[in-house]
Parts: structure tokens; sequence; C-alpha cells
């Protein structure tokens, strides 16, 4: 069975963000478990074998909407579901561009006045 430290080395691979950044959203175990249950331990063994890998693609495309998102789609019956609310906030998309989840993180007076972190 695939043990969490290779599920998290195949999600680094998977989103180009490091174990260590991954970890520090706080999502590792909720999002461990939310996989384990959807997919099953078969498939997960079979993604962290081959992240990049043909056989398990759509697993992998889930897990990688899964850390930028925060929810799963990967359902049985096709209806996404979002983990939690820290799930939003801490989802990857926002540090993708330098920006903060909306409606979850205190932004502060004024703060519109600047222009996100990376853009000119």
């Amino acid at each position: 069975m695939a043990t969490i430290d290779q599920f998290m080395a195949a999600s680094a691979e998977l989103t180009g963000f490091s174990v260590e950044e991954l970890r520090a959203t706080g999502m590792a175990d909720a999002y461990w478990a939310v996989v384990l249950e959807q997919a099953g331990a078969e498939a997960v063994g079979r993604l962290v074998a081959a992240p990049l890998g043909e056989g398990e693609r759509e697993l992998a495309r889930a897990v990688a909407q899964l850390w930028y998102l925060g929810s799963w789609t990967a359902t049985a019956d096709g209806r996404p579901f979002l983990v939690s609310s820290a799930a939003y906030a801490q989802g990857l998309v926002w540090r993708a561009f330098g920006g903060q989840a909306p409606g979850a993180v205190a932004q502060g007076f004024g703060s519109w006045t600047a222009a996100p972190l990376g853009v000119r």
C-alpha cells in the first residue's frame, strides 16, 4: 500500500510545488484521506509508482485539481465536492498568481490599491 510520503512526492510532481510547500498548506492529511476514499488504495498505489504515466491519468488530474482548487472532481456520480472551507482557502491556485482566496483571508483596508505580487 502507498504511504502518505509517496503521495506527497507524487503530488509535488503533479503540481510543480515542493513537498514542503504542499505540507505548509496544512491539507496533506485531509487530501490523502480523500484520495484513498475516492480512488481506492490500489489506484493510489499505481499513481504513486508513476505519477506522470499514462495508466492513472484521470486520477493524476483529479489529484492536481484537488491541490489547486480544494475540490475533488473525479467522483463516481460526476458531482465534484469541496473538501472543506480550509481547502478552498489553501488552494494552490491563489499562490500561483500571488493572490489570496476571496472571502477567506482578510486583505486589509486599501489593499485593492496595490497590484497582486508579480503583476505590473
